[in-house]
Formats: structure tokens, C-alpha cells, sequence
């Protein structure tokens, strides 16, 4: 009885080599599916940052929104010195996540769904930070504008880092890339969400301290720096540099 029991359990043991069997090997068509896949989210990704852009220059004083007339026209537009202000703020966060989003897909190969719902996730929240950017101009710093603010360019930003590391990890990337350069991308999608938190808090001091708290972005800027060129330091003088984790 013993020995048709043991039988039975190991009958129902599932078979250790199934268990190590290597997952089934990504076919052709799963590449040029994916690769596809990519260019459309490309091309989405730089028509909804065409989008902001515009909207970015919505930000400038217009008749039919502000009403003013041909005569209020010079006091307007010398009077309009925080839209102006808004305008440079936002192309420049613009340029700062669009560099980002280039560098990244400027290293992929492909792309999948987890991955494009990160990238999308990205611009959604972007949209949604230069919402909040319009409600800091219509009602003078709001100090829940300029936290929402904070919070959505730490969401875009975090998204970014999420999107390169599923990249990263799913062999997304171009085979070229080396284990430095791998590290060196992460690096450089750090500052903006790191400081985007800490300009949380500065809100509750009003719209020029919280604006002022953006300066802290040289500082880790520039720690990032030094992290990535003592990297490259040291991958120089180690012939065979460990590999990435």
C-alpha cells in the first residue's frame, strides 16, 4: 500500500524538466510585429508632443478668451509677463521630456504592449501638468495647482523610468547598447522626477518659492554627471566590468 502510494504522489508531481523547460524563442513575426508596434507609438507619442506645443502658445493673450480690444492691445502684451513666463517654462520642460523620449526609442528595436501603455502613460500625464499650468496662471499660483504640477511631471517622469527598465529587461533594446550605456540612460531620466517631488512642498510658500525650488534641478543634475563619468572611469579601467543588474 505504501509503494502505490508513493506512486500516486509522484504521479501528480508535475515533471521537473517541464518545469525547465526554456521558454518558446520569439519567432520573426513576433519581431516585425513588435517593431511595427513601435514606429506606431512613435508617431503617436510625436503628434500628441506636436499637440502640447500648440497648446503651450495658447498660453499667449487672446481677444476672444481675455477681451481686449485693438486699443488694450500694447497693455496686454506688456502686462502678460507670467504667461510669457509659463510659455518658457513649458517649452523648456517640452524639450526636457522630449530629449528624454528620444534617447529612449533612439535605443529601441521594438516595442510591446506594457511597455507603449508606460510611454503613453507619459504624455497623458504631461497633458495633464500643462492643465494644471493653465489653472496657475488663471487663479495666481494656486498652491494646489503648482502641487498637482509637481505631482504630474514626477508621474511622467517616473513612467520613463518604468518604461526604459521593461525595455531593458525584455531585450527591447538595440544589441549594440552596452551595460554602462544601459546605466547611463537611468541616469539621465532621474533628475527631473527627483526633483519634481522635492518642489512639492514649496508650494505652500506660494508660486515664487515653489518656482525658485526648480534651481535645485543643477545640483542633482550635476550629481548625475559626476555618478555617470565616474562610471565611465571606472569601466575604463576594468577590462570586464560586471554585468548590469
Amino acid at each position: 500500500m505504501q509503494g502505490q502510494f508513493e506512486r500516486k504522489v509522484e504521479a501528480n508531481q508535475p515533471d521537473k524538466m517541464s518545469i525547465l523547460k526554456p521558454k518558446p524563442e520569439i519567432t520573426k513575426a513576433m519581431v516585425d510585429r513588435e517593431m511595427r508596434q513601435l514606429f506606431r507609438l512613435q508617431t503617436l507619442i510625436d503628434v500628441v508632443y506636436g499637440i502640447m506645443l500648440f497648446r503651450i502658445f495658447l498660453f499667449l493673450p487672446r481677444p476672444e478668451v481675455d477681451g481686449f480690444g485693438a486699443k488694450d492691445l500694447v497693455k496686454v502684451l506688456s502686462e502678460s509677463y507670467l504667461n510669457y513666463l509659463m510659455i518658457i517654462v513649458g517649452i523648456f520642460m517640452l524639450i526636457v521630456y522630449w530629449g528624454q523620449s528620444n534617447m529612449q526609442f533612439g535605443n529601441l528595436e521594438r516595442t510591446r504592449t506594457p511597455h507603449a501603455i508606460l510611454s503613453i502613460l507619459q504624455v497623458v500625464f504631461l497633458l495633464l501638468y500643462f492643465y494644471f499650468v493653465r489653472l496657475d496662471v488663471q487663479f495666481d499660483g494656486a498652491a494646489i495647482a503648482l502641487q498637482m504640477e509637481s505631482i504630474f511631471l514626477a508621474l511622467a517622469g517616473l513612467m520613463s523610468i518604468l518604461g526604459w527598465h521593461y525595455a531593458v529587461k525584455n531585450h527591447l533594446i538595440a544589441d549594440a547598447l552596452s551595460e554602462e550605456e544601459k546605466y547611463e540612460v537611468y541616469l539621465k531620466l532621474y533628475p527631473e522626477p527627483i526633483v519634481s517631488v522635492l518642489t512639492f512642498p514649496f508650494a505652500f510658500f506660494g508660486p515664487d518659492a515653489w518656482t525658485a525650488s526648480w534651481l535645485l534641478l543643477i545640483p542633482v543634475t550635476m550629481i548625475t554627471k559626476r555618478i555617470i563619468h565616474n562610471i565611465k572611469t571606472k569601466s575604463k579601467s576594468e577590462p570586464n566590468p560586471g554585468t548590469f543588474r
